[in-house]
């Protein structure tokens, strides 16, 4: 039989230790209605020393000057007048409190809930940076103790390492986003401003990824010699993020369709991918940082959060813009615009 101090325990630490939000409302709820109380009293409290001042002045008056009005003095009126801008200073003073009080209440709410959210977003990205790095390195090894332990044909061989480096570029790719998200993170990322041959980039890195475990074709549409002054680092890792989240995301043998055009004062980059597609309500959250989709506990997709991030920062940085657009009949298209 559970003992009584035992029961006592456990509901004082339910009290002491509930939800967040419910003791943030109770105690915003507990100082706005007290803070009313308290001018209320006060209020009430000059009227009532008003009242009784005149009162009492009244009586006195009466005593020595019978038959006058004390109201129509110059005494009743000093009084009044300083009963009167009294109650202007707590109309005017309280109103000012309660309206910083409830400001900062509602910046303070804010500023709680972009923590917890922040927290919930690291938890995610260290749930996921786990899965990313666990899974490559057991799929290598793996790969390494088959071709120790058993003769295998050439061909068997071979799939084995290509799968191997495959999932090295994941790794590669992925410390690469790491290091590249924090050096964005820099007042002054230190990135380099060459002419770059856009066009060569895109058709050496769509034909990298011409080849995946998903069967996913690759349909470029690019125009030749379209140069861009930006770091070629940079660059890469913007189109390998986008190319690798398009793949992510679509159906297994279906297509991925890059285009890359120019016009008279801007170069447009596009990608266009038929997976699920992204709710209206998510478009713009699906670039902050650590930010994905769903759960991570219970998400089949894998990711860290940072790819999209790391080109809505490259992007501002070289002063262009990026849009996510409908696909038709399913799917996302990103569109990044440069100025040229």
């Amino acid at each position: 039989m559970t003992s009584s101090p035992y029961i006592y325990t456990l509901m004082f630490k339910k009290i002491l230790s509930p939800d967040p939000f419910k003791t943030f409302y109770v105690v915003f709820t507990y100082i706005i209605v007290f803070s009313f109380w308290w001018g209320y009293l006060l209020y009430a409290k000059n009227e009532t020393a008003f009242t009784e001042e005149v009162e009492l002045n009244e009586q006195r008056y009466q005593q020595t000057n019978q038959g006058e009005n004390y109201r129509t003095t110059k005494d009743f009126a000093e009084i009044k007048d300083k009963y009167e801008r009294q109650k202007l200073m707590i109309i005017t003073e309280g109103s000012v409190f309660f309206i910083l009080l409830f400001a900062g209440l509602i910046i303070v709410r804010r500023v709680f809930k972009r923590e917890i959210e922040l927290a919930r977003l690291q938890r995610n990205f260290l749930l996921s940076i786990t899965h990313e790095l666990k899974s490559p390195l057991s799929t290598i090894k793996l790969s390494l103790q088959t071709m120790l332990r058993r003769k295998l044909e050439p061909q068997q061989s071979e799939k084995l390492m290509n799968n191997s480096l495959m999932d090295l570029d994941r790794l590669e790719a992925l410390v690469d986003n790491i290091l590249f998200a924090a050096k964005i993170e820099r007042d002054e990322p230190g990135f380099s401003d060459e002419e770059l041959n856009i066009s060569d980039v895109l058709l050496q890195i769509t034909d990298r990824f011409s080849t995946n475990k998903k069967a996913i074709a690759l349909n470029s549409q690019i125009d030749a010699d379209i140069y861009l002054q930006a770091d070629p680092m940079a660059f890469t890792s913007v189109v390998i993020n986008l190319i690798e989240n398009a793949i992510k995301y679509s159906e297994p043998q279906t297509s991925v369709v890059i285009t890359l055009s120019e016009a008279e004062d801007r170069i447009v980059l596009a990608v266009a991918d038929t997976g699920s597609g992204i709710p209206e309500t998510e478009k713009k959250k699906v670039f902050d940082k650590f930010y994905r989709i769903g759960n991570e506990d219970t998400r089949k997709t894998k990711g860290t959060g940072l790819g999209l991030y790391i080109v809505k920062r490259f992007v501002e940085i070289y002063r262009g813009t990026i849009t996510i657009t409908d696909n038709f009949p399913q799917g996302s298209i990103f569109t990044l615009e440069f100025p040229k």
